[in-house]
């Protein structure tokens, strides 16, 4: 018997989060794994509080901007995110998660690129990102030509020019 061809996965709906998102907050929280949730959070985190479900939700389109990125059932499969940083009002703090079945496949880079354009938009010259310095994500920011700013030991803080996140990728 011959196989089936494999099918390709159907295209997912990307569209800016909002205050009225905070149920697929919840909902993409739910399908990561304990330690997708380790990573994102640095810490355990069995459930999002209803105060940093409010916060994760309450995007402004200039200081605050989230992206969700929803399979074809409508259902989130990942979210990215940037928050204007205050003390370094051209720099905003940037995070993203994507279940854990469709991690490596893209999907964060994407989200990653399309809120670079957003930030290039409204003055935001640089992303920062603060990983654990444990996971494999802070050698391959690093690789992608994020550089390391801080270190703490358990934690690294790592930047990048947004404009570099816009030019397109060099064939090796």
């Amino acid at each position: 018997m011959a196989a089936l061809p494999s099918q390709a996965p159907a295209p997912l709906r990307i569209r800016d989060l909002g205050p009225a998102d905070e149920p697929l907050l919840d909902e993409l929280h739910a399908a990561l794994s304990p330690r997708s949730q380790y990573q994102r959070f640095h810490g355990a985190k069995p459930r999002l509080t209803p105060a940093e479900r409010r916060y994760l939700a309450a995007t402004d389109g200039r200081d605050h901007v989230a992206l969700v990125a929803l399979d074809g059932c409508g259902e989130p499969v990942a979210v990215g995110r940037f928050v204007r940083l205050r003390e370094r009002p051209d720099a905003a703090d940037i995070a993203a998660e994507v279940v854990d079945d469709l991690q490596s496949q893209g999907i964060g880079t994407d989200l990653v690129s399309r809120l670079a354009r957003r930030a290039a938009a409204v003055g935001i010259c640089r992303f920062t990102a603060t990983v654990l310095s444990e996971t494999g994500l802070r050698r391959s920011l690093a690789r992608r030509g994020w550089r390391l700013v801080d270190a703490d030991g358990p934690s690294a803080t790592l930047e990048i020019d947004v404009w570099a996140l816009l030019r397109p990728a060099r064939v090796a």
